[in-house]
């Protein structure tokens, strides 16, 4: 065996496929990758030092970024095991711990057992089979998620579902408020005071301080899980919230917009098809539809963000006239009222979507005027879908493949600053991209949805 001076000065590496090279001299190191379901195996052999070592966190950092948080390393092939390769083997142990995952050696060759146990680190690293499935029972159960052993994953067209639950034949029971064209066109009605409580959602165009002057403080918000998400109508607002707790509910004025009570039943993970990169908001929420067997349903999405489109208002409606209003039917006179997103945007962050997605026949781009939803939902994608959703967005939170707990979810994000609150609205003419709101990955839940009238202008 030659010396440590006899490899390559910078060894080449890279993915083959499924499997990663790194060569040494005079000893080969490849990392290959099995997957079984959620949980993803890497397979080690040749040495683990430095070198081959940042290769192996790196593949698992980007088995993380995949929503792949269930990781095994198989190290029985692995001959040599250097310090610098235990330092980041417990670096890959750290980085699945953050996102609530795991990374554990469930295979070890005599020498890299031997060496873990010197160093003390195997009650840490090293486990069985039987311990890394009790391992991913426990957190299952602290994350409050179901087992998916039952669930299916189905793909269907550009989009995997990933353990698909139906949500039955139930209905949530929604209370339209107000009429958004009317309140765009500078028509504020008396206000609607809601409470969003723990199970109780909500979007639409309100304000927070429920003494302030709607028409001037009006501004898209959206509503999930006790936590409220508002964007003041000027440019570069900063975003503001109400979180409940403790007894304390959020409480908002609306001006228009939709709300319920209920957390969706049905749900399902998503990510692209093999051959696709990101998943359309549009594409999922048709899916969703179908599979609901409903014409109408709410949807409740958190994703990795490809880039989102829409609109954002950036003027009081105060100000708004007859002929000065965001509705106004004229682009000059809406740019000065709503800031669209020329091209796709808040990419690599994490989104909360509340929205309705029916559908119907369409009658002049819009939905016909006899129903319900007519003023309130805009064209979604092709094919006579309609919808109106808003995402609050927030800093980069992986997420674990598959289905996840709402609740938890929702508290999570909302124990960090929300980046951005905006209308999702697809681009007829887009300059870059698909003209649609795209997403990496992700876990959406959704229920048919009756519709009531609440407070009208």
């Amino acid at each position: 065996m030659g010396s440590w001076g006899d490899r390559e000065r910078r060894p080449r590496m890279g993915w083959q496929k499924n499997r990663i090279v790194a060569r040494l001299m005079p000893m080969e190191t490849t990392i290959e990758r099995r997957d079984s379901g959620n949980e993803v195996e890497l397979l080690v052999s040749g040495w683990l030092d430095a070198e081959s070592g940042e290769q192996l966190e790196r593949a698992v950092e980007e088995e993380l970024r995949r929503g792949r948080h269930t990781i095994r390393l198989d190290l029985s092939a692995v001959s040599f095991l250097s310090s610098a390769g235990i330092r980041l083997l417990f670096n890959t142990y750290r980085a699945a711990k953050a996102v609530g995952g795991q990374c554990l050696v469930g295979a070890a060759s005599e020498q890299v057992t031997r060496v873990l146990q010197v160093t003390k680190l195997d009650s840490f690293l090293l486990d069985s089979r039987q311990v890394v499935a009790e391992s991913a029972a426990t957190l299952a159960n602290a994350t409050g998620a179901e087992s998916e052993a039952v669930a299916a994953d189905i793909c269907d067209g550009r989009i995997v579902l990933v353990g698909l639950e139906p949500p039955g034949r139930g209905h949530l029971q929604a209370t339209l408020i107000g009429s958004t064209d009317a309140t765009l066109l500078g028509s504020i009605p008396v206000a609607s005071v809601r409470q969003f409580s723990r199970h109780s959602f909500g979007l639409g165009i309100g304000a927070l301080a429920k003494d302030a002057v709607l028409a001037a403080h009006a501004g898209e918000m959206l509503a999930a899980c006790g936590a409220v998400f508002y964007r003041p109508p000027q440019p570069l607002a900063a975003i503001d919230y109400l979180i409940g707790a403790d007894g304390l509910v959020p409480e908002i004025q609306m001006a228009a917009g939709l709300a319920w009570e209920g957390l969706p039943r049905g749900r399902a993970g998503f990510e692209p098809a093999s051959d696709e990169s990101s998943v359309r908001f549009s594409e999922l929420a048709g899916q969703l539809l179908e599979r609901s067997q409903s014409e109408t349903i709410a949807i409740v999405l958190i994703g990795e963000v490809s880039g989102l489109v829409g609109v954002e208002l950036i003027r009081p409606l105060a100000e708004a006239s007859s002929i000065e209003c965001p509705r106004a039917g004229i682009p000059a006179v809406a740019a000065r009222w709503l800031s669209f997103s020329r091209e796709p945007v808040h990419a690599r962050r994490t989104a909360l979507v509340v929205g309705v997605v029916t559908s119907g026949e369409p009658q002049d781009h819009q939905l016909h005027s006899g129903h319900q939803l007519h003023s309130f939902v805009r064209p979604l994608g092709e094919g006579g879908l309609f919808g109106h959703a808003h995402a609050a967005i927030f800093p980069f939170r992986p997420l674990k493949r598959g289905t996840v707990d709402l609740l938890a979810m929702v508290d999570a994000l909302a124990s960090s600053e929300p980046l951005a609150v905006m209308h999702l609205l697809d681009d007829p003419q887009p300059m870059l991209g698909s003209g649609q709101s795209e997403f990496v990955r992700g876990c959406c839940w959704f229920a048919p949805l009756s519709i009531g009238t609440g407070v009208q202008p």
